[in-house]
């Protein structure tokens, strides 16, 4: 049986965000890469198995990332973010 995940408190969220001098966005590919560094089809991969952020659909050929989640994501071995 898969467990449930739990929602990211927002004040994680924040705290990545003030760091890197970012606000909440939407990020495309290619910036996603930037942030990332893995190619379209490993992120595709990870996303499958549920150790990627989920993609956003914004219409028939465009999506993106929420920049908090893809932070969290490059971030997540990070101590001095945990609760």
């Amino acid at each position: 049986m898969k467990t449930p995940k739990l929602p990211i408190p927002n004040n994680k969220r924040k705290t990545l965000l003030e760091i890197y001098g970012e606000k909440e966005r939407l990020v495309r590919d290619p910036e996603r890469k930037n942030f990332t560094s893995l190619s379209r089809s490993r992120t595709t991969q990870l996303e499958k198995e549920g150790k990627h952020p989920k993609r956003k659909i914004l219409g028939t050929n465009s999506v993106a990332w929420l920049l908090s989640d893809l932070l969290l994501f490059i971030n997540k071995e990070n101590p001095g973010l945990e609760d």
